[in-house]
């Protein structure tokens, strides 16, 4: 079956900017998750005519995965904790997407939920990559205070996410976070 003009400009609309934040959350580089993410999106173009329609949404996260690992292997760095996360990610079946899709949908609500201040000491820890002094800094509090408002956000989604997804918590967070 083959993906249509139509069929691909509704999967890039719904799933670009996840997708970015996927790449993000693992080169930490807005630039190259842009690159990695139209990549990605030009090759299920060229591929259209090969690709399962069923199977595109688990194709499109490993590809950006695997460009994405490529870059953080061609600049040397290492990024322990989501190579973990990676790894785990890297058998997903369409199911398992599927369902990793629904928590992200879940934490957004759960963010959602979070006051201001919340949201942006998490924003500022885990998508701009702030240390927990630098946050403290900005916002004019203690660094125990943005210690403590980031565990009590954590224990939050931790138990409403469940203990299955425990370990998925940054990396949602750096997918949600916008």
């Amino acid at each position: 079956m083959v993906i249509s003009v139509h069929d691909f400009e509704t999967l890039f609309r719904q799933n670009y900017e996840r997708l970015y934040y996927h790449a993000h959350a693992i080169v930490h580089d807005e630039d190259v998750a842009k690159d990695v993410t139209s990549e990605v999106f030009v090759n299920v173009w060229r591929l259209r005519e090969t690709i399962e329609p069923s199977t595109v949404l688990p194709y499109l996260y490993t590809s950006v995965r695997n460009r994405c690992l490529d870059q953080l292997r061609q600049s040397n760095r290492q990024v322990p904790l989501m190579q973990e996360v990676l790894n785990d990610l890297e058998h997903n079946t369409e199911s398992d997407w599927n369902e990793y899709e629904a928590r992200i949908a879940h934490l957004r609500a759960e963010l959602n939920r979070q006051p201001e201040r919340v949201r942006r000491v998490l924003y500022l820890r885990f998508y701009e990559q702030k240390t927990n002094q630098e946050v403290a800094d900005m916002l004019g509090i203690s660094v125990d205070g943005v210690k403590k408002i980031i565990q009590r956000a954590f224990a939050q989604m931790r138990i409403s996410l469940g203990k299955k997804m425990l370990k998925f918590v940054p990396l949602l967070l750096l997918s949600c976070i916008s």
